[in-house]
């Protein structure tokens, strides 16, 4: 019943509340479920939160490739996170107070992420993470500037995690967008991927490279609820995006020199896909 629950809604993804049959087929059962009703179902059948205490992840590595099969699963398939009224995004800046990491991400809190001229990339993402909010704000869309640690299923329309690299040798440059290796709504996350690299490479000018997309993106431990409670709800288009490298001179007088044009490329590439069916934002 809970799959021929999930096709009607798949069929309807749209922020209005579907109508749906439950209940045996013969009695044609008749419910409205709202969105609040479709994000318990999905928190508590489809794809429950983590109850029981975590291992740390050295556990995992130390076990190889296999201590992660139980968490690399295709997640389900479920309706993208859309209900009526004003549209939200989070904002993660990354590394932003990593060492208040919960405990099931321990291992957080000694990161403060990479480094370059002078500034942390906490410092910078938070920055970039803000004058990007004040964009979305003036759009009319509700912003929560996050954290390493999110909310426990955290829901908006869309969740974009903002990072800056690091090379030791200085050398590397660019910049990189990628979607979760765990996703229930692979279609839409691409197309909020796609959005962020067109309207970032726009408004920055640097390269997009995605043969530098690693597996710490892809597998971000945001966008993993299966294994942890501080994650993204499965129901919430996800990205990530490298914003260039500190470690680099010339992207990194974009990144501390003029973050008003990092900011807008995120907010463009954000609003592009929020207008995705035709409206939501005010210009």
């Amino acid at each position: 019943m809970l799959l021929a629950l999930l096709a009607m809604l798949m069929m309807s993804p749209r922020s209005e509340a579907t109508e749906i049959t439950t209940g045996d087929e013969a009695d044609r059962t008749r419910a409205v479920m709202d969105p609040a009703a479709i994000a318990r179902w999905i928190d508590t059948e489809v794809l429950p939160i983590p109850r029981e205490p975590q291992e740390p992840l050295s556990a995992y590595r130390a076990r190889g490739a296999g201590g992660w099969s139980a968490f690399r699963a295709p997640f389900p398939p479920v309706p993208v996170w859309d209900p009526p009224g004003p549209k939200r995004v989070g904002l993660q800046a990354g590394h932003w107070l990593y060492g208040d990491a919960p405990d099931e991400l321990a291992e957080l809190r000694g990161n403060p992420g990479t480094s370059g001229g002078g500034r942390a990339e906490w410092e910078v993402t938070l920055d970039v993470a803000r004058r990007t909010a004040a964009i979305l704000q003036d759009a009319g869309v509700e912003v929560d500037v996050l954290p390493t640690s999110i909310p426990v299923r955290y829901r908006a329309q869309a969740f974009v995690a903002i990072h800056a690299d690091g090379d030791s040798s200085g050398v590397l440059s660019g910049y990189k967008v990628a979607s979760p290796g765990f996703t229930s709504i692979q279609d839409v996350d691409d197309i909020l991927v796609g959005a962020l690299n067109d309207e970032y490479g726009l408004a920055t000018g640097l390269s997009r490279e995605d043969n530098q997309i690693s597996l710490r993106m892809r597998w971000y431990y945001a966008f993993n609820a299966r294994r942890y409670q501080h994650a993204v709800a499965p129901d919430v288009p996800q990205a990530i995006i490298e914003t260039g490298f500190l470690t680099n001179y010339s992207d990194r007088r974009l990144l501390i020199g003029d973050p008003d044009r990092v900011a807008r490329g995120i907010a463009n590439g954000i609003l592009r896909f929020l207008r995705r069916d035709g409206g939501g934002t005010k210009e």
